[in-house]
């Protein structure tokens, strides 16, 4: 029997370290807007933005975008410093526990530690692969042993010590990965990928190193060689769950896996596939965003609760869920949808171009949405 998930708690007041808010990638936070929300300004990129912006506790909001500049914009506003980097940036960054040190990378392979005071290179590797460098899965900082996680379209993850960019383990991350990796309070990672001739598979690391394949879900007649794995796992503290999607041809199955039983403790099928990550509203309830446009909310045990349509072909990036019972999402077509706890939800914004990424909480409540316009917009 496995011990039961410590996950991290909720982020802190005045922080969205990273993308999901935390290791946890419940994509829920306590700060968040409370009723109707309306435009205060618009931050600009230098080209399309595809990551969320993350936040330290003083409310500078940093935004990297597909150019390969990260700009660092003040609570207020105005920008503190720029800095480009090689290649494109389309996997969200990170930042450390004390919000001083910035982990990126690029679609070169590129990883860079970068002071977050005026955005100095700290350090700078380069992901070693025998393919494809691009890093896609959103970076993971964990606060336990100071190290950053995430993996490149090469087929591994890394794991580089935080102060030095030192090489500090590595592991299979399958087949064409895009999915980022969760890590529960005592430093075990948990990640998504897909097998030759076995399927997808969830897997769990230890802070040590070892690897445990926790659950496999056979291929589908297509092989797993076209299963999209990009949909990161989700970890439920107060049920002790790990909550992920397993793609099939053009359906998928959301299941959990009990941390108390090792076992899979329920699943649900879905109707579509899935390439967003969930979001864990604050009654425990799934959010899940599909590829033919429609939100799906799923209770603590699988079962459906309601279906939120939002008229798109499409949903590429998931929603955030404040403590207000309220769920935010954007779309394809550059439209941000309020979902209330009902199910009932309406268009409040329409942005230049479309959304692909999943928008954040600015310590002070106010909601950041990022577009590929190059426009970052921030609702009060």
């Amino acid at each position: 029997m496995s011990e039961p998930l410590k996950v991290d708690p909720l982020p802190e007041s005045g922080t969205w370290r990273m993308a999901g808010g935390n290791a946890a990638r419940t994509g829920r936070s306590p700060d968040g807007p409370t009723g109707s929300i309306k435009l205060g300004r618009t931050l600009r990129a230098d080209g399309s933005v595809k990551a969320s912006v993350v936040f330290n506790r003083a409310g500078a909001a940093f935004v990297a975008d597909m150019t390969g500049n990260v700009a660092t914009f003040a609570a207020e506003g105005h920008c503190l410093w720029q800095k480009p980097l090689p290649g494109g940036i389309s996997a969200a960054p990170a930042l450390d526990a004390s919000g001083e040190r910035l982990f990126v990378g690029t679609l070169r392979g590129v990883v860079c530690a970068l002071s977050t005071a005026d955005g100095s290179e700290l350090w700078r590797v380069e992901v070693k692969t025998r393919s494809d460098p691009r890093i896609l899965s959103d970076v993971l900082y964990l606060d336990g042993n100071d190290s950053v996680i995430l993996s490149s379209w090469g087929g591994r993850f890394v794991r580089l010590d935080a102060r030095t960019g030192g090489p500090r383990g590595s592991w299979d991350a399958g087949i064409s990965p895009r999915s980022a990796a969760a890590a529960d309070r005592g430093g075990n990672v948990f990640f998504l990928r897909a097998v030759w001739d076995q399927g997808v598979e969830l897997v769990r690391v230890s802070p040590a190193g070892e690897e445990a394949v926790l659950h496999r879900e056979p291929q589908s007649p297509r092989g797993a060689n076209r299963t999209v794995v990009s949909a990161a796992p989700v970890l439920d503290a107060e049920r002790s769950q790990v909550c992920f999607i397993t793609n099939r041809d053009r359906d998928a199955v959301l299941q959990a896996w009990s941390g108390k039983t090792g076992a899979i403790a329920w699943r649900r099928e879905l109707p579509s596939a899935v390439a967003a990550t969930p979001a864990l509203d604050d009654q425990g309830r799934l959010l899940v965003a599909d590829l033919a446009g429609t939100v799906r909310c799923l209770d603590g045990d699988g079962n459906p609760v309601w279906e939120y349509g939002t008229g798109c072909e499409y949903l590429l990036a998931g929603a955030v869920c404040s403590d207000a019972s309220a769920a935010w999402i954007g779309d394809p077509w550059g439209r941000l949808h309020r979902i209330g706890s009902d199910g009932r939800g309406e268009v409040v914004d329409q942005a230049k171009r479309s959304i692909e990424t999943q928008p954040s909480f600015a310590p002070d409540g106010r909601l950041v949405v990022p577009g590929t316009s190059g426009e970052v917009r921030v609702f009060g």
